[in-house]
């Protein structure tokens, strides 16, 4: 998704999530913001892949 969807993307009312694996956090863009932090702190990615899995379950939630 290019910066032209994302912004499309957020003035709809959606978050954008992003899986940032070399630092075990996830990542979210809403509005015109740039990628901030959302969660941090795992201890493995099989856990962030699974709250990952979690959060693209809400009905606002996109990945990138």
């Amino acid at each position: 998704m290019n910066a032209k969807d994302q912004l499309k993307v957020t003035k709809a009312g959606f978050t954008i999530v992003r899986a940032d694996f070399e630092n075990l956090r996830i990542k979210h863009k809403t509005g015109f913001q740039e990628w901030s932090t959302l969660e941090k702190g795992f201890k493995s990615k099989a856990a962030l892949q699974r709250r990952m899995k979690e959060l693209l379950e809400k009905d606002l939630i996109v990945e990138d």
